[in-house]
Parts: C-alpha cells; structure tokens; sequence
C-alpha cells in the first residue's frame, strides 16, 4: 500500500477540495444559515472550510452536512465523462483537454465525502438534540457511520476507488442510453 501525506493529496486534487467548500457553502446559502468565513484551499490542516452560524434545524444541518456529497458527485461524474467515454470506448486517453477533464472531475470525486467535522456537526445538532425525534436519530445514524467510514478509508485509497466507480458507472450509464 502507498502512503501519501494527505496535504499532498490536497494539493493534487485541490480542484475537489475547492467544489467540496464552494458545496458547503451553497448549501448554507439554500438553507439561510449566514456564513461567516470561507477558505476555498489553504496548504495548511484543514485545507479547506466555511464557517457558519450554527442551526437547531435537523434539516439545514444534515443538508449542509452533506452538500459536498451531492455536488462533488454530480460535477465529477459530469467532469468525467469524456475522458471515461473515450478510454473506454476507443481505448484511447491521449487527448489532453479529456486528460485535463478527468483530473478535474476524479479530483471533485475524491473529495465528495463529507469529513468527520460534518458528522461531529450531525451528532451534535441531531443526533444529540433532544428536540429531535428518535425515527429522525435512527435515520441519520448510518449516514454519520458511512461517513466515517469513508474518513477512515481514504488511508487506503476509499476516496480514489469511489472517484473511479462513479466515473466508470456514469459513463456506462450514459454510454448505454445512447
């Protein structure tokens, strides 16, 4: 297994992380929870973030938890699709614009899962809200538990093994509604 230092990673793929902060904060935006300060990429711990007044609403909180998840999917599959529609298609991946658009959108992919800091924010606003119902807790507790899962995994190349199944399925998707 190969072990590369996650800022590294962040700077190669700092597109994802960009859309990742730019999802949050859309997000914020739908629900209309003011935000305070954005850091679109930076080169140090987190590499990116938006900071936002915090909700009592389960709703807004899961939905901006999770917006990077929605966005970063669907722009990277978008992002995608040429280059995987031509490699896989003609076996050829010489074309440099389709080399450029999948960098972009396998980097977008790498970074659509939600951190851990977003499940801390679920937990703390839903899952320990006793405002909220049990059938509302019991919902949302295996979306936290993927998403630590999905932390967790990204030591052994989870983020980079999605990126690629979504790109591979997307264009297989469209490639067969041609």
């Amino acid at each position: 297994m190969i072990i590369i230092p996650s800022f590294l990673i962040s700077i190669l793929t700092f597109p994802g992380v960009i859309v990742h902060e730019i999802a949050h904060q859309i997000f914020c935006r739908l629900m209309r929870v003011p935000v305070y300060e954005v850091k679109y990429f930076q080169l140090t711990n987190p590499c990116g973030y938006v900071s936002h007044e915090p909700s009592d609403k389960p709703l807004k909180v899961f939905l901006i938890s999770i917006g990077p998840f929605l966005v970063n999917t669907i722009l990277g599959a978008i992002f995608t699709l040429p280059a995987t529609i031509e490699f896989f298609q003609f076996r050829n991946s010489t074309s440099l614009i389709n080399i450029f658009l999948g960098w972009i959108g396998i980097s977008i992919l790498m970074h659509a899962f939600p951190s851990t800091g977003d499940a801390k924010v679920m937990i703390n606003s839903i899952l320990k809200n006793d405002e909220v119902s049990v059938i509302v807790k019991i919902l949302i507790l295996p979306v936290i538990g993927i998403i630590y899962i999905g932390s967790w995994g990204s030591v052994v190349w989870l983020d980079l093994v999605y990126a690629v199944a979504i790109a591979t399925l997307f264009s297989t998707i469209v490639v067969n509604m041609l």
